[in-house]
């Protein structure tokens, strides 16, 4: 009788760690192929828009234009603080260089609808540039940008950390919202 006690303890031993083993196998199987499409089935690529944006041209003689794709986002604050994203990476086109102070970043894009006004709240980053001509550039690709991809926005409303402030690296007014066609 105890052979029998003990066999059968061994059988449902083995039952179990079959089991355990077999339940591995699944979840490994399953949660690494979770970002692959199954075989025959096409992804289908995340949809995007074409934006153009403004670069200080390398001899400081105007701006350079390059266009880029971005993805669609939801609502016009998604989307600007994207094209931001992609202006403060920098230019891929060696004819033009990032006007906008190393460090700086998008915290929050406010969209005013009843003014027309779109707020860009940046970090302290963008107030660390130096001399007019920079902040000039820095200003005018920003607004060149925005006004490219946002026709809605006629003006726009520089913040940094949630605040206006008086001007970026203290040679020209930012405290109240600049009208984006006017800008020269």
């Amino acid at each position: 009788m105890r052979v029998t006690d003990l066999g059968r303890k061994i059988v449902v031993a083995i039952i179990v760690l079959a089991v355990v083993i077999v339940t591995i196998y699944a979840v490994r199987r399953w949660t690494a192929g979770e970002d692959e499409a199954p075989p025959g089935i096409q992804e289908v690529a995340e949809e995007t828009r074409s934006v153009t944006l403004y670069f200080a041209g390398r001899d400081a003689d105007g701006l350079v234009a390059e266009t880029r794709e971005i993805p669609v986002r939801e609502g016009i604050e998604s989307e600007a603080k994207a094209v931001m994203a992609a202006l403060l990476a920098g230019p891929e086109d060696r004819d033009g260089i990032s006007a906008i102070p190393a460090g700086t970043r998008i915290l929050q894009v406010f969209w005013v609808e009843e003014t027309g006004t779109l707020c860009l709240d940046f970090n302290r980053g963008i107030t660390t540039g130096d001399g007019s001509t920079g902040e000039y550039y820095t200003i005018t690709t920003i607004i060149r940008t925005i006004g490219a991809n946002f026709p809605q926005a006629g003006r726009l409303q520089f913040l940094v950390e949630g605040y206006p402030v008086e001007t970026l690296a203290g040679h020209y007014g930012v405290s109240k919202p600049l009208d984006i066609r006017k800008w020269r």
